[in-house]
């Protein structure tokens, strides 16, 4: 395919491990991955453009006409570009270069192939992050009325995802791994954070953010002591206007979710540090689920996490950040009303 470069501001690619089911041979086009599920990963990599009239944190993808698509347009959408399956031997290999970083991008539900592939794209351009990008896409069915399904995939996918995330730490050998999980993808990640723990693997994990986790409250307290051991450093992003979680919420009748704040606050849990982005996320007639994404003030700060060759701590690296309840006894950090 021939990319019109005065159309594009960049072009990002995106490795990628896959436990959907993908249909055909060698080849690989994107009809050829479904929403179904598969017991092994298919590994490749995707080039995604990113539009020249990009503005940050949106992903620019083509709008529906009384239910007709309109024609993708480089210079308007995220488009794919380049979309090849490796082997896992070619993977491990294309990802192998101890020197770089490596962001893994984790989605949520309601999500699409190629919607993770351009989302991970979207945080790793806006966020100006310099190291390589991958996701793990695990089978959600990418439509709004299929929570059931993608929750009953989301407890399939860690086995996937431990895989994974063993290959990129010991063939891989990846010195530097940030994980960024939204949404239910947190609950993939911590399915297999607690294989690694049960196996008593070490995955290295440097840096681990959880945006807008739709993790029960009562589970993550119990796996509290399996993600701090798993990572260097935990940030976790939640917030009180999260419509999409409280809808959650209500459907599971959990007390809370771990990325919802109540009107007793967040849930905290000592050593994760918790941001409340409840002011930068509050857009009339949204969900605010996505913040994490959307807010510039938000992914500013997830680009200093996932730059930065060391840890910093919430108010050093972003100094707009209040601490709560006051800076002698804090206990997270919250964006100013």
């Amino acid at each position: 395919m021939v990319v019109n470069k005065s159309a594009i501001k960049g072009l990002v690619p995106v490795y990628f491990a896959t436990n959907r089911v993908v249909m055909g041979g060698p080849g690989l086009e994107l009809s050829q991955i479904s929403y179904a599920r598969s017991a092994t990963n298919t590994f490749g990599y995707v080039t995604v453009s990113i539009p020249i009239v990009h503005k940050m944190g949106e992903v620019e993808t083509p709008e529906s006409w009384f239910g007709i698509p309109q024609a993708e347009d480089d210079r308007k959408h995220f488009r794919i570009q380049k979309l090849n399956r490796l082997s896992r031997e070619e993977f491990a290999a294309a990802i192998a270069n101890p020197a770089d970083s490596l962001m893994l991008f984790v989605h949520g539900y309601n999500v699409a192939f190629s919607d993770a592939a351009f989302k991970a794209a979207q945080i790793a351009f806006d966020a100006n992050y310099k190291g390589r990008v991958m996701m793990y896409s695990w089978p959600s069915k990418g439509g709004w009325k299929d929570y059931d399904y993608d929750r009953e995939s989301a407890l399939f996918a860690p086995d996937g995802l431990f895989e994974l995330l063993q290959l990129m730490k010991k063939e891989g050998k990846v010195s530097r791994i940030i994980v960024v999980a939204h949404s239910l993808g947190s609950q993939v990640v911590l399915g297999a954070l607690q294989q690694a723990a049960l196996s008593q693997m070490t995955l290295g994990i440097t840096e681990l953010i959880f945006a807008a986790p739709d993790v029960d409250r009562d589970l993550y307290l119990q796996r509290a002591s399996q993600i701090k051991a798993a990572a260097g450093a935990v940030t976790l992003y939640a917030s009180s206007t999260d419509l999409a979680l409280l809808a959650s919420m209500k459907k599971a009748q959990s007390k809370s979710r771990m990325g919802f704040v109540t009107n007793s606050g967040p849930t905290l849990v000592p050593g994760i540090e918790t941001i409340d982005v409840s002011a930068v996320g509050s857009e009339m007639f949204a969900l605010n689920h996505s913040t994490y994404s959307t807010s510039r003030a938000v992914l500013d700060d997830i680009g200093r996490i996932i730059s930065s060759s060391t840890h910093i701590k919430p108010p050093q690296r972003t100094p707009t950040l209040r601490s709560m309840p006051d800076d002698s006894n804090t206990t997270y950090w919250m964006y100013p009303y």
